[in-house]
């Protein structure tokens, strides 16, 4: 007998499945089409050999790691640069302004940025992009500029250091940028000397490695689903102490901030997922 289409198995309430991943991973899938879900999920059901979401619920349990595969099927593993536009239209538009501003109202000069799972880094070289720009635009050129890239992948981040990709992926910079800070040549293309001097890239293991303190702005997006909860709050916690006053926390726009964490943060942006640790703590 045919195995029966996808479209047509039911294999239980989804929405429990979808509050189980949320409760434990912080991953928020409301945004996504609930066809696409469950096209997505049905693969890690055939990939592991279960039939029903509470048989796939069960062996996340008995898996940890499965949440991280799960993660993968639903975002197809994307790393690309200015990854989800519409962040970055609120963090160039109402973040950079607004950063800069307290900066040159406190006399100072450094501005350190910090990308948390950089992977290859396409988001360290986007964010550098945008803060140059919004230098340029505010007339801050005095800005001392680092934009910090981490990861425990040594091979990802050999391959960001390295600030050369395929022509491809020039799709996803915009046109301005790609005039200011790209060299094309043949099939690849390299960012410009002024953003990769800006860039720094180093192993680190959020929670063997010595933390990293005076960061204006952390942006750690799309990484929650590969710990628990407990691990999250930890992670967060460090963010939390690397932040200078006033300083910004960007997630991933699926990710939500545990209730006692998000309370101690200032929301900028609730559907872009940015946050901003107060510049006066009581």
């Amino acid at each position: 007998m045919p195995e029966e289409p996808i479209d047509n198995v039911y294999r239980g309430n989804l929405a429990r499945l979808l509050e189980k991943v949320r409760d434990e991973r912080g991953l928020d899938l409301k945004q996504y089409r609930t066809r696409y879900v469950e096209r997505r999920v049905a693969v890690r059901l055939s990939a592991v050999g279960v039939r029903t979401y509470q048989q796939y619920a069960a062996y996340l349990d008995k898996h940890p790691g499965e949440y991280a595969k799960l993660l993968d099927a639903l975002t197809i593993n994307v790393t690309q640069f200015f990854r989800d536009p519409t962040v970055y239209e609120v963090f160039r538009r109402d973040v950079i302004p607004a950063l800069l501003e307290t900066k040159r109202a406190r006399h100072q000069r450094i501005v350190r940025l910090w990308s948390a799972g950089c992977a290859t880094g396409e988001e360290p070289y986007s964010l550098a992009m945008s803060m140059l720009d919004g230098i340029a635009r505010t007339r801050s050129d005095a800005s001392l500029l680092t934009v910090i890239g981490t990861d425990i992948d040594t091979t990802a981040l050999a391959v960001a250091k390295r600030g050369e990709y395929p022509v491809r992926e020039l799709q996803h910079i915009p046109s301005f940028d790609q005039r200011r800070y790209v060299d094309t040549a043949g099939e690849v293309f390299r960012l410009k000397p002024e953003v990769m001097r800006v860039c720094r890239f180093r192993y680190l293991n959020l929670f063997e490695s010595p933390p990293i303190h005076g960061i204006d702005i952390v942006f750690c997006r799309n990484v929650f689903i590969y710990f628990n909860r407990e691990d999250q709050e930890r992670m967060v916690g460090a963010f939390w102490e690397a932040l200078t006053r006033g300083g910004y926390l960007v997630l991933g726009r699926s990710e939500r901030l545990a209730p006692a964490i998000a309370r101690r943060f200032e929301i900028v942006s609730s559907r872009e997922r940015i946050f901003r640790k107060p510049p006066k703590l009581l």
